[in-house]
């Protein structure tokens, strides 16, 4: 009966723990999209970004066996923004890729310049389950998701980050074939906000 007691005593455990770090992701999405946008603009090399932002999801990518493949253009200009909040906006975009697909499938990372527009492009693109055109018109909305866990701010807090940076973000999808988000950025210098 011990062996019993302590085995329920350490199952109770893990799930209090995974209760803690649930709640500690709900409210550092909270907190994150209540902060006010105010950047640290610096001239960064936009695929050196997206390398160390690849970095970070290694251990999930291992785990669904999930493809990454890059796209990237050589010789980029130098763009302005802010690389810690971008690697985030980044990061949310793959995590929620990830979570629509399957074992096997493929994340897609592009990244250009148009030299006559002044506007860099990155695209996320998955070949997961897609969404319902009901759905690609809510994605950035405030605490809208269609999962069954999670706060539903993240494309949300991305949405954010990318007005701040003068930039816009498109999203089309095909369900039972993914979702391709795209990033436009101003490659004209930005002002930088004041200390």
């Amino acid at each position: 009966a011990k062996y019993s007691n302590e085995t329920d005593d350490r199952e109770a455990c893990e799930v209090m723990v995974e209760e803690v770090d649930r709640l500690n992701r709900a409210i550092t999405e909270l907190l994150e999209f209540a902060r006010p946008s105010q950047l640290s603009l610096k001239s960064t090399d936009l695929n050196g970004i997206v390398t160390h932002s690849l970095r970070l999801i290694e251990q999930d990518v291992r785990q669904k066996d999930i493809q990454v493949i890059r796209d990237e253009a050589a010789h980029l200009p130098p763009v302005s923004l802010d690389a810690d909040r971008f690697t985030q906006c980044l990061l949310n975009l793959y995590l929620n890729s990830i979570q629509a697909m399957d074992r096997g499938e493929s994340l897609f990372i592009r990244t250009a310049f148009d030299p006559v527009a002044q506007t860099f492009t990155i695209e996320v693109e998955d070949t997961g389950a897609g969404m319902d055109p009901a759905n690609v018109s809510k994605v950035f909305d405030p605490y809208f998701t269609t999962k069954g866990t999670g706060t539903g701010l993240g494309l949300a807090i991305v949405h954010k980050i990318i007005e701040a940076h003068n930039g816009t973000i498109k999203v089309r999808s095909t369900p039972g074939k993914g979702t391709v988000f795209t990033l436009m950025l101003p490659g004209t210098p930005m002002d930088e906000e004041p200390e």
